[in-house]
């Protein structure tokens, strides 16, 4: 199959979580509305946003600015007698205990299986990026049944006069079409907006969603580049690792169009054997695929929570609970739904000061379904049990994960085959040691990103959390700018900052 007769489209929610609250809440989607996490705003609709609010504020400073926007809280459980009670929408708009209670996300997820099941409707190479976003490879065969031969969406840039479209171009100009067929499908069967970019490339496809928003679609030609891409944020460009955008950054390089004035010659002076790979990026090429089912089905459940800065067990074992409960219903979920069972659990933890750490240990989860807490809670005891004080504390957030799902084995309730299970346990322990030795490493390379804040490698599934974090920890370093590890922050890569700026006045 010829890569450049691949078209790649990505389809991106239009601040997904705040439409989801106004479709639950019947608000028309012209008033101001913002999804409220306790007392932090996670999620900001346009009008809100037209109104001067923006994500991290608190309730009161986006009421002093729109005093007429709506800020529903998300779903929340806490547990009772065992069992997990969820707020109602009647709780949407009163305060909530965050001790007590734990962060749903459960109606978003629900309502993102309606997206994406429509989305496959049309193609059947999806990669999801998150509950609101989505990649799709589309091939030339795919597209040789539409008819029409007009762009459907905004260029990115004029077309040269007199341009001849290439295939490419007539085969983009065809995605561009299909693209527009599932966006309207979307809203007239879920009520949900959403963008999208078209090109030939995931990377270019991306950049492309995001700069009409929103509800429209943008198209990236060949022809178009390096100079449609110049004036994007260095952030912008997809796989490029914290080091490179670091680089860039703390030399003060922020638009693509100012790092594309350095060389091959120069970049090789500063990545090495990356040099072309960044090269290549600078001017908008890319060779990623969309990833097919095969290659997502290495699962991972996450679930996590935010807490006051502690130093008690007493708190974590309070918080834990709630975790424990909302993973073993996703677990359960997910095995009913695929008849998979996680091999790993996985502990993850913030402490303030030593940064993000995980712990995993084997699971083996046998039926009945009912016991699947129990087992889950005993593998968590025995990891947090075997994590030092001095390593753990002080503590802000905790979480768990499961991974590394494998089919059910069958028939195990009764003694015999119990004993059997204990036996192949003891078997498959060594293999999952191995596979416990790849989580500690890493869990997987595409499972994290660099914060450019901190320069640590986080769990993608923990960028809003984190994000959260850095929120606190700025209105701390404002409060406090005399604190010890405030005066050091802007010490490192003064070295690899000083060779950009020299290679900058050199271009």
């Amino acid at each position: 199959m010829n890569l450049l007769l691949d078209i790649y489209i990505h389809i991106d929610m239009d601040a997904y979580y705040a439409q989801a609250e106004q479709k639950l809440l019947k608000i028309p989607d012209d008033q101001p509305l913002c999804a409220r996490q306790w007392n932090t705003l996670i999620a900001i609709n346009y009008p809100a946003r037209a109104a001067g609010i923006k994500r991290g504020m608190l309730s009161d400073e986006a009421l002093k600015l729109c005093p007429e926007v709506f800020l529903p809280h998300v779903e929340t459980f806490k547990i009772s007698d065992g069992k997990m009670i969820f707020s109602t929408i009647q709780d949407k708009f009163t305060q909530h205990n965050q001790i007590e209670e734990k962060i749903s996300l459960r109606y978003y997820r629900e309502e993102s299986k309606l997206i994406f099941a429509i989305i496959k409707k049309f193609c059947g190479h999806v990669e999801k990026g998150g509950t609101d976003e989505c990649y799709i490879q589309v091939s030339e065969n795919e597209l040789e049944k539409i008819e029409q031969n007009e762009f459907v969406g905004n260029l990115m840039c004029n077309l040269p006069q007199d341009y001849k479209l290439t295939e490419q171009d007539i085969l983009i100009m065809k995605a561009s079409q299909l693209c527009q067929q599932i966006r309207d499908t979307i809203y007239s069967e879920t009520q949900y907006k959403c963008s999208a970019g078209i090109s030939f490339n995931k990377m270019l496809s991306k950049l492309a969603s995001s700069t009409n928003k929103p509800n429209k679609q943008t198209i990236i030609l060949e022809c178009m580049l390096p100079n449609c891409i110049a004036e994007f944020n260095i952030k912008k460009i997809r796989g490029f690792g914290g080091k490179i955008k670091h680089a860039f950054i703390k030399s003060e390089i922020q638009t693509i169009g100012q790092a594309q004035k350095l060389t091959l010659a120069q970049l090789e002076m500063l990545f090495a054997e990356k040099a072309q790979f960044v090269f290549d990026k600078l001017r908008g090429y890319d060779t990623e695929e969309v990833k097919k089912d095969s290659e997502q089905k290495h699962k991972s459940i996450l679930s996590l929570k935010n807490i006051k800065k502690t130093f008690s067990r007493d708190t974590i074992h309070q918080s834990l609970e709630l975790i424990i409960h909302d993973l073993t219903m996703r677990v359960t979920d997910y095995f009913e739904d695929t008849n998979l069972i996680p091999s790993v659990v996985v502990l993850h933890y913030h402490n303030i000061e030593k940064g993000s750490h995980q712990k995993s240990e084997p699971v083996f989860l046998s039926l009945p379904i009912d016991s699947f807490r129990i087992q889950i809670e005993d593998r968590v005891n025995s990891i947090l049990n075997s994590i030092q004080d001095s390593d753990l504390f002080p503590l802000v957030l905790i979480g768990l994960s499961c991974r590394y799902f494998k089919t059910m084995s069958q028939g195990i309730q009764n003694p015999i085959t119990s004993y059997f299970k204990k036996v192949i346990e003891s078997q498959e322990q060594d293999k999952i040691s191995k596979i416990i030795e790849e989580v500690e490493k890493e869990l997987s390379p595409q499972d994290y990103y660099k914060c450019e804040n901190c320069q640590q490698e986080i769990l993608k599934t923990l960028k809003d959390e984190h994000n959260d974090f850095h929120i606190a920890e700025n209105l701390d370093k404002e409060m406090n700018p005399k604190k010890r590890k405030y005066k050091s922050l802007n010490n490192d890569n003064k070295q690899q900052k000083q060779v950009l700026t020299q290679l900058m006045k050199k271009s």
